[in-house]
């Protein structure tokens, strides 16, 4: 079950106008394609819930999501954690502590917007049951198209780079894991991914990840780009 409403204006001219949904349903689809993405991967921040209430925030083209539910995984009873998507996927988001706005805690995370668009807000409530399995896009000509964009990214980043595997990807995945095989060694690298924009990928690292763990899944589902 979800609920959403949508936003309009009476115009004496020209009579109702639809000026922004909310929420934004291309947010909700990057917000619930992101929960399956993660239990894909093994973790689930939302594990023990049925059912999640949100405040929405929305501005042109972002979208802010404030969680009412306590997360388990955070240990903490007074944080909430809020997510941001834009026309592309992600855009970032982070954690608040309960007596803070939850406007105000959407919009120290929101990027600035160059818009005239006033801020729009409602709620929603969205069924975790109900939101499918992740799978990864069909290889077709697109997928294609970018897994080749991808590989000239890589092969730009490791220019000896002999052998290159992603984790099999779907076009709406906001984390690309990369294995690079080169004459002085291997390395694992990771894709803030944008399958929209190019470069399709802002790099980072692991953190404390143990490698033997990145490479397992990895090559559990191997997408070969060299």
């Amino acid at each position: 079950m979800r609920i959403s409403c949508a936003v309009w204006v009476v115009s004496a001219l020209f009579g109702p106008h639809l000026i922004a949904a909310c929420p934004d349903a291309r947010a909700l689809q990057f917000f619930e394609h992101r929960i399956a993405f993660d239990r894909a991967l093994g973790g689930d921040p939302f594990k023990g819930l049925s059912l999640i209430h949100m405040d929405v925030w929305v501005h042109g083209p972002i979208t802010g999501l404030y969680v009412r539910e306590e997360l388990k995984e955070f240990h903490n009873p007074s944080l909430r954690m809020t997510y941001l998507f834009g026309e592309e996927g992600s855009q970032g988001g982070g954690t608040c502590r309960v007596g803070k706005d939850w406007r105000q805690c959407i919009e120290q995370f929101a990027p600035a917007e160059n818009t005239s668009d006033p801020i729009i807000t409602c709620q929603t409530t969205v069924d975790l049951h109900a939101i499918p399995a992740w799978i990864p896009s069909p290889n077709d000509q697109r997928k294609k198209q970018i897994g080749r964009e991808l590989r000239s990214e890589i092969e730009a980043l490791y220019q000896d780079a002999e052998e290159i595997v992603v984790r099999d990807f779907n076009l709406m995945d906001n984390d690309i894991t990369i294995y690079v095989k080169t004459s002085d060694g291997e390395y694992f690298q990771g894709c803030d991914f944008h399958a929209n924009i190019e470069p399709h990928c802002g790099w980072h690292l692991f953190g404390q990840a143990p490698l033997s763990r990145i490479r397992k899944s990895i090559f559990a589902r191997p997408y070969r780009l060299k």
